[in-house]
């Protein structure tokens, strides 16, 4: 009965605030800068449209003071100087209910039953982002989750240098696949990610583990010519102060499709990206009970090559679709290696805007190694999965989504796989 009644006390709770919500006036910090609505750079946020692409590329800017040779922000000795109400934001993630099979275990010989969780505040987090001079901006998000703060991007902007679009330049925490056709962040299902992009190299067990989505301490470089994005970039892995002597290194090229080509489908662009690193164990000393033991560093090559597309039409119909295939030259982080680890996935979101109010859409994803568990004759790596969803857009920065995490991992009988019903809210002030 205590259940029943927590989930009729989450309904009304969502009705209300749809109730409530619906008429108010709700702006973001982007719309406040710009002066317009949330939906010119937003299908249903925090996924950006062909225009909100070209927004983040230009820097935060409609058009570059450098190329139109003016300015239209305050200045004191060259400085730029915004309203602190068009540089100060916030997000707010909350999961009011989930339901989830094969998760809650009274005591270690019952078998795992379902369980309800209720009201988890996920994380909020503050942003500072904008430009402080012509074609310089920069971007910092702090996340408060679990009782502590982390950074999650923090970089640096410099567009157009000597008025040109072929020089731009990201410094700072930046993400290898920020231009990608499927960056796997600002996504449509924010709730998700594709799983194949979190996978780190050698399982996450060296002292550089990286994957090829996250923010990486670096500098990359873009630049655009017509209906062409190229881009490349070096980061020192995990860390500005990775102990390791290896840097890591990315580029890409990316197509949009030119307006007029095909009718409706203007901004629909293709990428292909490659991604290479050098992971590491036993660097320096390791100090054991009462005495120092020297090992010999122990590296791993890895590669990852990602060919990707994203279909738009008409700004209502959204596909992505990335394919990754990964090698690893010595997976295990072994002094001596018998063979490389190589391992395939993909990950594909489509979403349609019925009307102002509601998005529907999907996601799936999987991948698979080519190595097999002995005792079963799985792959090492297994994971397949579908999530519908269907959100409903209380007023442009405000959305209601309602998951469901569709375990399909072909996993032995004495496994049991998890799957998730919940409803997640967002909020972008």
């Amino acid at each position: 009965m205590r259940r029943i009644d927590s989930i009729w006390f989450v309904t009304v709770f969502f009705l209300a605030t749809a109730l409530f919500s619906s008429s108010a006036n709700a702006t973001s910090q982007w719309a406040r800068k710009t002066g317009m609505n949330c939906n010119a750079c937003h299908t249903v946020f925090p996924r950006l449209n062909s225009f909100g692409d070209e927004y983040l590329r230009n820097g935060y800017q409609l058009t570059s003071p450098r190329e139109a040779g003016t300015s239209d922000m305050p200045q004191v000795g060259g400085i730029q100087l915004e309203k602190v109400e068009n540089l100060l934001g916030f997000r707010l993630n909350m999961t009011p209910i989930m339901w989830e099979t094969n998760t809650f275990q009274k005591d270690s010989g019952a078998a795992k039953e379902g369980r309800l969780t209720l009201g988890n505040p996920v994380w909020i987090q503050f942003f500072v982002a904008g430009n402080i001079y012509d074609d310089i901006s920069f971007f910092s998000e702090l996340e408060h989750s679990a009782g502590s703060f982390k950074f999650n991007w923090f970089y640096f902007n410099f567009t157009n240098l000597g008025g040109t679009s072929l020089a731009n330049f990201q410094v700072g925490n930046v993400s290898p696949l920020e231009f990608a056709s499927y960056p796997d962040r600002l996504p449509q299902f924010p709730n998700i990610k594709g799983e194949v992009f979190q996978l780190k190299s050698s399982n996450g067990a060296g002292e550089n583990s990286t994957n090829i989505r996250s923010a990486h301490p670096g500098i990359q470089y873009f630049g655009i010519y017509e209906s062409f994005l190229f881009y490349a970039g070096a980061s020192p892995g995990v860390s500005g102060t990775a102990k390791t002597q290896f840097n890591e290194f990315w580029g890409g090229a990316v197509w949009k499709m030119p307006s007029g080509m095909l009718d409706g489908f203007e901004g629909s662009n293709a990428t292909l990206h490659y991604q290479t690193g050098t992971d590491t164990k036993n660097t320096g000393q390791e100090t054991g009970t009462g005495t120092v033991v020297q090992k010999s560093q122990v590296t791993n090559a890895w590669t990852r090559l990602s060919p990707q597309i994203n279909i738009r039409y008409i700004e209502k119909l959204d596909i992505q679709a990335g394919y990754i295939i990964a090698e690893d030259n010595n997976w295990s982080l072994v002094a001596n290696p018998a063979k490389s680890f190589k391992f395939t996935g993909l990950a594909f979101d489509a979403g349609y805007l019925l009307s102002n109010s509601w998005h529907v859409g999907a996601h799936y994803d999987n991948y698979s190694s080519e190595d097999k568990v002995v005792a079963t004759g799985k792959p090492v790596l297994n994971f397949q999965r579908v999530v519908p969803v269907v959100t409903y857009i209380l007023n442009e920065n405000m959305r209601y989504s309602i998951y469901y995490e569709a375990d399909l991992t072909d996993v032995p009988s004495t496994v049991k796989t998890v799957d998730r019903l919940y409803m997640n809210l967002r909020m972008m002030f």
